[in-house]
C-alpha cells in the first residue's frame, strides 16, 4: 500500500468531544501502518476567523499560524477534516478557518478573460474525507433538511477549489444512549479509515 501524507483537522471545540475521539482513532489507524500524518486541532490554534476586509480590497495580513495551514495543505495528498454538524451547517470555528484559509490564488481563482467565471481549481491532486456527527437521524437530515451541509462542503468548498474525490461518513442520531451503544463499532471504523488514508 502506497504511504500518503495525510492531514487531519479536528473542528470540535471541546477536548472531550466524540468528534475529537474519532479524530485521534483516525490518526492513530493511520500512523499504525506508516502514512505520515499532521494533526491539527482548530481550537489551539491562534487566528482571528473573521473575514475582515472588503470586497476587492487586499487580504488582510495572514497569522503565521494560517499560513502553516496553507503549507500543510499543499503539503497533503488527503484531507481529513472532522466535525459536527450544527444547525445544518459547519460549526463557526472552521467556517473561519475555512474563511481564512481557503483564500482566493491559493486555494481557488478566476480566469480574467471567462465570461462565466468557472474557478481555476489550485488544489487538484488531493483527496479528501469528512467525517462528521449529527443529532437528527439521516433520513430527517437528508429529506427535510435536503443534505444541505454536505452539499455545500462537497460542492462549495472542496470540489472548487480541486479536491478529488470526496467521501463523507456520517454518524448520525447522535444522542447519549446511542453513542454508548455503538462507540466502540465506530471508533473502530475511524480507525480502520485511517489505515486505509481513505
Amino acid at each position: 500500500m502506497k504511504k500518503k501524507k495525510i492531514l487531519i483537522i479536528n473542528s470540535h471545540p471541546r477536548q472531550d468531544s466524540f468528534c475529537n475521539a474519532l479524530a485521534c482513532e483516525y490518526r492513530r489507524g493511520a500512523e499504525d501502518v506508516g502514512h505520515k500524518v499532521h494533526f491539527v486541532t482548530l481550537r489551539n490554534l491562534k487566528f482571528d476567523p473573521i473575514m475582515r476586509q472588503k470586497h476587492g480590497e487586499e487580504m488582510h495580513k495572514m497569522e503565521d499560524s494560517l499560513l502553516k495551514q496553507q503549507k500543510l495543505i499543499k503539503w497533503c495528498d488527503h484531507l481529513v477534516i472532522i466535525t459536527p454538524m450544527w444547525w445544518m451547517g459547519m460549526p463557526a470555528l472552521l467556517k473561519g478557518y475555512i474563511d481564512r484559509v481557503f483564500t482566493p490564488d491559493f486555494a481557488f481563482s478566476y480566469r480574467e478573460d471567462s465570461i462565466i467565471p468557472f474557478p481555476i481549481r489550485l488544489l487538484k491532486g488531493r483527496s479528501a474525507r469528512v467525517i462528521y456527527t449529527q443529532g437528527g437521524p439521516q433520513y430527517i437530515v437528508g429529506s427535510i433538511g435536503f443534505d444541505a451541509f454536505w452539499k455545500a462542503f462537497k460542492y462549495g468548498v472542496l470540489l472548487f477549489c480541486g479536491f478529488s474525490p470526496i467521501h463523507r461518513t456520517f454518524f448520525d442520531n447522535i444522542v447519549k444512549e446511542t453513542k454508548e451503544k455503538k462507540f466502540d463499532k465506530w471508533l473502530k471504523q475511524a480507525y480502520q479509515m485511517g489505515r486505509k488514508a481513505k
